[in-house]
């Protein structure tokens, strides 16, 4: 064989072996962000029914405490409450916006950048969600307590509220020192499980798919 003839060869078998890689990187892609988008769309859901729960516990409380406007530890609660629910809509409406930017976007950077920026706001938010809970639930019991069985666990028992009060505190108290002030070691760990826990199966799915995509891309 000549030589021109050889290096034609290993042309047409250079073009062939492109085009081969361009085919499956594009099989790849479209399989991996059908699967990240479906991940998504369910996040997209989960969005929507956290503003719901935020919409009714808002109007709930604003209800409540507007109507207990001279009990004072019903009130505080009515309005703790509320405050949460006001919250959980901007967390909800905000990961909404994040989503839909991240559904339109085309380019496998962009919608890595907008996962990164949801990652972030779910841990962000979801953190202070879960030291609230340490004295949320005081509130909760008091609200429900009077809405239900028309029991007012305040005027009847301070000291109750009060040792609730001391056990949310602890709680909270032991839950700041883990994060935030415990050996680095131990930090690092909780810290790691905290955020890999916010940022929920769904989301981490999505973003795997395209860091596959990513890497497939830079071979």
């Amino acid at each position: 064989m000549e030589l021109d003839d050889l290096k034609q060869a290993w042309q047409a078998l250079d073009r062939q072996l492109q085009q081969q890689k361009r085919i499956n990187l594009e099989l790849l892609a479209e399989t991996r962000m059908r699967k990240a988008r479906a991940g998504l769309r369910w996040l997209q859901v989960l969005a929507v029914g956290q503003v719901v729960v935020g919409l009714v516990v808002t109007i709930f409380c604003a209800r409540f405490w507007s109507s207990h406007l001279h009990e004072p530890a019903l009130l505080l609660s009515g309005i703790v409450l509320h405050a949460y629910g006001v919250a959980m809509i901007v967390a909800g409406v905000m990961e909404m916006l994040l989503l839909v930017r991240t559904d339109y976007a085309a380019q496998v950077v962009t919608i890595q950048k907008y996962l990164a920026l949801l990652r972030q706001w779910r841990i962000r938010t979801r953190r202070w969600f879960a030291l609230a809970q340490w004295l949320l639930w005081i509130p909760v019991t008091l609200v429900m307590l009077e809405y239900l069985f028309g029991f007012n666990l305040w005027a009847h028992s301070p000291a109750t509220v009060g040792g609730f009060v001391a056990v949310g505190i602890v709680g909270l108290l032991a839950t700041l020192w883990l994060v935030f002030w415990s050996p680095r070691a131990l930090r690092r760990r909780v810290g790691d499980y905290v955020d890999d826990s916010n940022t929920g199966a769904l989301l981490k799915r999505a973003q795997a798919s395209l860091d596959e995509i990513a890497r497939f891309e830079r071979e």
